[in-house]
């Protein structure tokens, strides 16, 4: 038998032995890749669908698809047949083995190239793949859609396949290469490794390499260089496992078998589904994806993919936040109270106010509810749009107060979120008092005060004259007369006193003016740090007040650890204003939001102070006028810069 013979009966031999699994297909299969999420909450991926003949599956429409995200199953919204082409990397390895030749004198590099090229020249005039070439210590050429300057870049390949040495480096660039951003979505991802038995001491670099075609969706295809007798090794089992493991084949080329026709492996990676779905998904975290096909009887389930989503509720802002509403009485209407007085008319009788939405996951989505609240209550509600405007009822208000805003967002996904709260000071225009309208419509119940206040002031007049006395009384003093002689009264006559009237006038207690200390203005607590201990208003009845922690440094003491023994100092000016000056502390002081030095500023009714971070609201007993509310824009600072420069 010749050595020729004899290699071809041990190649059937070990082949019967030794099957190549990356050639036995087991049925149909498919595969999904990893989902785009910018859409939300529309998803969408790519699905791939071969039969067992590793043929690309067409036709399938929507109700032939289904999703099950967090095995949950979603109907498919949208389903299209694409043919975007190939990123195809051709990766040429050398080494010894590809210098052996055959009885013609042709080396098995040689016509492993000549069969890569007239593979390419059967592909010239069609730009539909995209075309790389990699050989190890040769040229490269990468990213090109024109097979002829693939071509051209082969024919200059001028290795000494006798003298190379092969190296994984090779392998790892090409996945790299396939790995890039394509020039047309779903396009698929190959790579056409040519080489020698790897070393058995770079198992764990193969492994490597096959999860990183896996995670980044590159399937490989090998053409394994070698002798009959390397069916059995441990680098044959090595490169068969990646090529089935990232959906690829596997050959091997002993020079005396023609190569595959690369077309076979590419044609059904051209073709792909654009799949579209709607998400339910509403918490952040790990989800899970996959898709099952019903192709005629068949029932196919893709991969599971396991892909990480970040979600977060809604948060509503005011635009232009209010500080203070001021209602005023209106001109006098025609409107009458219960008791037939004209009623008093407050303006304005409501306040329009306009919130924006931002989404802080980045994935802006429908609403379906907000809510405007009121010192924790809802107060209005929008259930369809517009979501952003609302109008505040303002009737209600008819005291002085300050009340706490705030908005609440729900989407569609049920996350709601809400707004911080804002106070707003209201202040409310007194109904001037008319004396005679009181009188008027009290004159029945004056008319009764009136003849009770005479009938007891002439009862008081009878008893202190003496001509009025209690029967029980006369009673016993006259027994008491008649039993002793000596208490007999004697006839006298007696001038009546000239002032009796103002004798016991003068008798009366008489209500008394009270006098005590004046409160130029007041200060209302508006936040209670660690359960302070603070009076919830702060009358200020001197020319001079000081906030600290020390009570032998300050008129009121702020127990925070945010507090200086002596923090800030309120004074009233000789006209009568106020000034908020700051004594050099580390929390600061600050007058609406605007912090204050050592020199002082002006206060005016309405104005909000921070000392520390416990907050007031500054009111005057008459107001002559109100700060009006000023917003400026900031651009925010530079998050990278700050962090650099601590």
């Amino acid at each position: 038998m010749s050595n020729r013979l004899r290699g071809l009966f041990l190649f059937f031999l070990v082949s019967f032995l030794f099957p190549v699994p990356a050639n036995a297909q087991t049925g149909s299969s498919a595969t999904l890749s990893p989902p785009a999420t910018d859409g939300f909450p529309r998803i969408q991926t790519y699905l791939n669908v071969h039969d067992d003949q590793d043929n690309f599956i067409g036709g399938l429409k929507t109700s032939h698809v289904q999703i099950l995200e967090d095995n949950n199953p979603l109907p498919v919204i949208e389903l299209e047949e694409l043919r975007p082409g190939v990123q195809l990397v051709i990766a040429l390895n050398p080494g010894p083995y590809f210098g052996l030749r055959n009885a013609k004198g042709t080396s098995r590099y040689d016509f492993i190239k000549q069969t890569l090229q007239s593979w390419a020249q059967s592909r010239q005039g069609s730009t539909l793949d995209d075309w790389s070439l990699l050989v190890t210590n040769g040229p490269t050429i990468s990213h090109i859609s024109d097979p002829a300057l693939w071509l051209t870049a082969l024919g200059k390949d001028l290795v000494d396949a006798r003298t190379a040495v092969p190296s994984l480096d090779t392998l790892s660039h090409a996945v790299s290469l396939a790995a890039d951003q394509t020039i047309r979505p779903g396009m698929g991802r190959a790579v056409l490794w040519i080489t020698p038995p790897p070393d058995a001491g770079q198992v764990d670099i193969l492994k490597n390499l096959t999860d990183q075609a896996i995670g980044q969706g590159v399937t490989i295809f090998i053409w394994m260089v070698s002798s009959q007798g390397a069916y059995n090794t441990e680098s044959y089992k090595q490169l068969t496992q990646l090529a089935e493991k990232t959906g690829g084949k596997f050959f091997t080329y002993t020079g005396d078998e023609p190569p595959p026709n690369p077309e076979e492996y590419l044609e059904p990676l051209r073709h792909i589904y654009n799949l579209v779905y709607l998400s339910k998904i509403n918490s952040s975290g790990t989800h899970t994806l996959t898709a099952q096909v019903l192709s005629g009887t068949e029932k196919i389930e893709t991969n599971s993919l396991n892909f990480d989503f970040n979600i977060l509720p809604p948060q509503p802002a005011f635009v232009a936040p209010l500080i203070s509403i001021q209602r005023k009485l209106a001109a006098s209407s025609n409107v009458k109270s219960a008791e037939g007085n004209p009623a008093p008319i407050l303006t304005p009788k409501e306040q329009a106010l306009q919130v924006v939405f931002d989404f802080p996951d980045g994935r802006k989505r429908p609403l379906v509810q907000s809510s405007l609240l009121i010192d924790g209550k809802e107060v209005a509600e929008n259930k369809e749009p517009p979501f952003d405007q609302f109008t505040w009822n303002l009737e209600p208000y008819t005291t002085n107060g300050i009340h706490q805003i705030q908005v609440q967002a729900k989407d569609v996904f049920g996350l709601t979120g809400t707004s911080i709260e804002i106070p707003v000071q209201i202040s409310v225009e007194q109904t001037p008092v008319n004396a005679w309208s009181i009188f008027q419509g009290n004159i029945p119940l004056l008319s009764l005060l009136a003849v009770l206040l005479a009938g007891a002031l002439l009862l008081l007049v009878l008893l202190l004259g003496g001509k009025l006395r209690p029967r029980a009384v006369r009673a016993t003093h006259h027994w008491r007369r008649k039993a002793d002689p000596l208490t007999q009264s004697v006839q006298v006559r007696v001038e009546p006193p000239a002032h009796r009237l103002s004798n016991w006038v003068n008798r009366l207690q008489w209500p008394q003016r009270q006098t005590g200390s004046q409160s130029y203005a007041f200060l209302c607590r508006l936040s209670e740090p660690d359960n302070l201990p603070i009076p919830p208003t702060i009358p200020i009845t001197s020319d001079e007040i000081t906030f600290g922690s020390d009570p032998s440094l300050a008129t009121i003491v702020l127990d925070d650890p945010c507090i200086e023994g002596l923090h800030a100092r309120i004074t009233r000016e000789l006209d009568g204003s106020f000034h908020l000056a700051d004594e050099g502390s580390i929390a600061g002081t600050w007058i609406n939001y605007t912090p204050v030095s050592h020199d002082g500023a002006k206060l005016e009714h309405g104005d909000l102070l921070n000392i520390g971070r416990i907050a007031f609201r500054f009111t005057l007993q008459r107001p002559a006028q109100v700060r009006k509310p000023v917003v400026t824009l900031k651009n925010p600072p530079d998050v990278s810069t700050e962090e650099s420069q601590e």
